[in-house]
């Protein structure tokens, strides 16, 4: 009777890793497991029969037995690389074992361990899932706008394709298009999920320093732990790629004088109606508080974009 299995390892994050980051610890178990499946099936296959080994001629500076070594070269670190890259980063879902042991306790503490297993796999391959999700998304609408097809369906505009085929606002697709060569430039470094709003500040770094100084900023970034905007802007700050501050005026220039009750903008006359409808009906006025807030803040991200 064989051996059973052993059990998966678990990752445990956030405990003894030092400043090593959760993707480092990702990787480092997804490493482990391949190892553990290469030795397992090393050690279950059979030996090759001399017969049926095939007749290299060896190279005059080559030793007799290249072959065989060349059968072994995957488990090099080249090779792990190259399995983790073919294998587009997900971790494969943990086999099911059943334990040796026949304790209750026991036994429930191994089905445990690999109930968390699966858990962060299934985490992991999300995160990476979304992320190219969100490449995926942007080769595709950067086709359809660059090549114009909205004419071919009959739509007047390329935001009137993606909002009525795809539900994908124009000021959201466009965003996305922005952002897609930030995350194409990041994808083989982490397997993080990249969302695009956090990615637009890494455009201006890409068109102006190259794909080399977004990755530099990310990995800045990411040795402090969770990946925001911020973090990023503080990053491309520190590594000297941030956009220059504009300079406040001088002291003498002469300072605009406010604006006139005739030249106030709709939209703060909009701000005082619903302040004056606050003093009659609160409940109304919060309401319509917030949809107005909703559509400034869709209108400005709209215009961050590359409007088309």
């Amino acid at each position: 009777m064989s051996p059973r299995k052993a059990p998966p390892p678990v990752p445990v994050i956030g405990r003894g890793g030092g400043d090593q980051s959760r993707e480092d610890q990702l990787r480092e178990w997804e490493e482990n497991q391949r190892r553990a499946r290469e030795a397992q099936a090393a050690a279950a296959a059979p030996g090759p029969a001399p017969a049926a080994t095939p007749v290299v001629p060896a190279q005059a500076d080559s030793p007799a037995e290249e072959p065989a070594e060349k059968e072994a070269e995957p488990a090099g670190d080249d090779a792990a690389v190259s399995a983790r890259v073919s294998a587009s980063g997900y971790l494969p879902m943990p086999e099911f074992t059943e334990p040796e042991s026949s304790d209750p306790a026991e036994r429930l503490e191994f089905y445990a361990r690999g109930i968390f297993a699966v858990q962060y796999a299934a985490r992991a391959n999300h995160e990476r899932a979304e992320q190219q999700r969100l490449i995926g998304l942007g080769l595709r609408l950067r086709a359809v706008k660059d090549e114009e097809l909205h004419k071919t369906a009959g739509f007047d505009t390329f935001g009137d394709l993606t909002l009525a085929r795809f539900q994908i606002k124009k000021h959201q697709a466009n965003n996305i298009i922005r952002v897609m060569p930030v995350a194409q430039a990041l994808e083989d470094i982490t397997t993080q999920e990249l969302k695009e709003r956090p990615l637009r500040v890494l455009v201006p770094i890409l068109e102006t320093h190259g794909r080399d100084a977004v990755r530099e900023t990310w990995l800045e970034a990411a040795r402090h732990g969770n990946v925001t905007d911020t973090a990023l802007k503080q990053a491309a700050n520190f590594l000297g790629y941030a956009p220059p501050k504009e300079l406040p005026a001088p002291a003498g220039e002469k300072q605009k004088k406010p604006p006139t009750a005739s030249q106030v903008s709709e939209s703060l006359r909009a701000v005082e109606r619903i302040r004056e409808l606050a003093e009659k009906d609160p409940v109304r006025a919060r309401r319509e508080a917030e949809q107005l807030e909703s559509a400034v803040r869709e209108l400005l991200e709209e215009l961050s974009g590359n409007v088309g």
